[in-house]
């Protein structure tokens, strides 16, 4: 049986050698923190962080139930040291994560159910392994993700083992400063430039942006997506945003992301990961919009500047 809200992390040593003491401390624990004969009438809802530790081989997995620890950049960054690092997350509302870090760097990081949609240092670099994300059967989304970890670690995820031990942590590593939203993360100079402009050079610049998407997905001729670009460029974000007659047509990866950053840009909110709020809606282009990108992008930086 899969649990509702997991996490899993598995851990591969590439230079030398890891202990659970070692996972401890990377965790922001201590050897102290570990138990090896656990308490089970302890509470973990009562502490920060509930991990336990498996020895799989030559690898460790870190199982969280209803926790989040091991997808946090802040935590990958001392798991993956001198490692290569895959986590697994979910949680009952259907918020997903798949994370794969070395060397202290997140190389790939995507939402399972949207695999087109990554960021990272290199978010190409798993492109074979998450084909079987693109059509899942039967739509079993987080088998599927478990057979992509499998596939790249060699590690079958599953409940702890029964020699695992548990690490309780009554505070967990602080969290980086981080932008507000996800463009801030990918193009954190066009983000900058969008919150310091007036609103209507802002929502002149996302109408031009969503225009370019609808014309190269070919999305422009329907009724409903042209009402949605007028909400974009009219005033202040409506939460009762038409539904363009073409949502649920499952046509191309670069369609489904246009339809979604224009749900953003008018919502004003996060319509569906990884776009956080209506700017962005301007995270995708690079991909939807190609090698006419960077001409477009040239041609913000002067409507920004007015």
């Amino acid at each position: 049986m899969i649990d509702d809200a997991v996490c899993w992390t598995v851990i591969q040593p590439v230079t030398g050698t890891l202990t659970p003491e070692a996972i401890a401390e990377r965790l922001g624990g201590s050897a102290g923190d570990l138990e090896y004969e656990p308490d089970e009438g302890i509470d973990e809802s009562d502490y920060e962080g509930a991990l336990w530790i498996s020895r799989e081989g030559s690898s460790f997995v870190v199982y969280e139930y209803n926790g989040y620890q091991g997808v946090r950049p802040e935590v990958l960054r001392h798991l993956s040291a001198h490692a290569r690092t895959v986590s697994l997350f979910w949680n009952v509302n259907a918020h997903a994560r798949l994370v794969y870090a070395v060397y202290g760097t997140v190389v790939t990081e995507l939402d399972p159910l949207f695999p087109g949609e990554r960021r990272g240092k290199d978010p190409q670099a798993l492109d074979a392994e998450l084909a079987a994300l693109e059509q899942p059967e039967g739509h079993q989304w987080r088998a599927a993700a478990m057979g992509v970890v499998e596939t790249i670690t060699g590690v079958a995820l599953d409940h702890p083992s029964p020699d695992a031990c548990r690490l309780l942590l009554e505070r967990t590593i602080p969290e980086d400063p981080r932008p507000p939203s996800t463009l801030g993360e990918t193009d954190p100079d066009l983000d900058v430039r969008l919150r310091l402009a007036p609103e209507p050079v802002r929502r002149a610049a996302l109408h031009r942006v969503l225009s370019a998407y609808m014309a190269a997905t070919g999305l422009d001729g329907d009724a409903q997506v042209r009402e949605a670009l007028d909400l974009v460029a009219s005033g202040p974000p409506d939460a009762a945003s038409p539904a363009p007659s073409a949502w649920g047509e499952e046509v191309s990866p670069d369609h489904n992301a246009a339809l979604r950053a224009l749900y953003a840009a008018v919502t004003g909110r996060r319509g569906s990961y990884p776009f956080r709020e209506a700017v962005d809606a301007l995270v995708p282009a690079p991909r939807i919009l190609g090698k006419a990108w960077p001409a477009l992008r040239t041609e913000l930086k002067t409507m920004l500047a007015t």
